[in-house]
């Protein structure tokens, strides 16, 4: 009886470890060639007609959709560069503008209006805003529908009066230095922080299509002046700007 209870055993162990066996066999012999795939939308309706409207908008410079802040940002100070890298990680824009560089000169998004958690919401938008501005980067909201946008030249002739200045490249110093070029650009960016001083728009406050161009036409007649040798201040900050109003 006993030797029937081993046999049992045994021949269930041996089994057991024949299917595994099997199956590990198959594993390893699966390189994917029955595998299939099927395509995913990657941008909806209206971010595709968004993205034309602003390829139109920078002919000729580079337009991404969906970005996150962790592939166009880096830390260049911060208190915790670890926890900084996780605020980027967790921000991203639904589209990105590019200088002929690379570098990333203006990030928008399209407006949502929303009914659950909004003041968590919009404190996120002033976060990503504040992060994107110590950037350089103009961070501008979008209607959600390109017929409620203005032509791709006026809205770029407005985008031009609000781009954010970018700080001057670091000046070449001598070889025995003790200033590292890190240093260098350091200094200069730290420089840009404080360059500009703040005007009557707000990280906070949201500017309508309309409040957009009233500037404008507020800011040329002090760019004619300035370049006919008058006063040179600017009129613009670093704050966000939202082109929510309508036309």
């Amino acid at each position: 009886m006993d030797m029937m209870v081993i046999g049992s055993v045994i021949a269930a162990v041996v089994l057991v470890l024949c299917v595994w066996l099997y199956l590990r066999f198959m594993r390893s012999q699966d390189d994917g060639r029955d595998d299939r795939f099927a395509p995913e939308r990657i941008l909806s309706t209206e971010q595709v007609a968004m993205l034309d409207y602003l390829q139109d908008t920078f002919p000729g410079q580079v337009v991404l959709p969906n970005i996150n802040l962790a592939q166009m940002l880096s830390v260049r100070r911060a208190a915790s560069k670890k926890a900084a890298k996780e605020r980027l990680r967790e921000h991203r824009v639904d589209f990105v503008v590019c200088a002929p560089d690379g570098r990333p000169i203006f990030a928008f998004d399209i407006e949502q209006y929303h009914l659950s958690n909004a003041e968590a919401k919009a404190q996120r938008v002033k976060v990503k805003n504040r992060i994107l501005k110590t950037a350089g980067v103009r961070f501008v909201f979008l209607k959600n529908g390109i017929h409620r946008m203005p032509s791709p030249a006026e809205f770029r002739e407005q985008l031009n009066l609000v781009e954010l200045p970018k700080p001057k490249a670091p000046v070449t110093k001598p070889a025995d230095d003790r200033d590292s070029v890190m240093q260098q650009l350091e200094t200069q960016m730290s420089g840009f922080d404080h360059q500009y001083a703040r005007s009557g728009y707000r990280d906070s406050e949201v500017l309508g299509l309309s409040g957009l161009m009233d500037l404008e036409d507020e800011l040329k007649p002090r760019e004619q002046k300035r370049r006919s040798g008058g006063s040179s201040d600017s009129r613009y900050d670093g704050s966000s700007f939202d082109v929510r109003g309508g036309r």
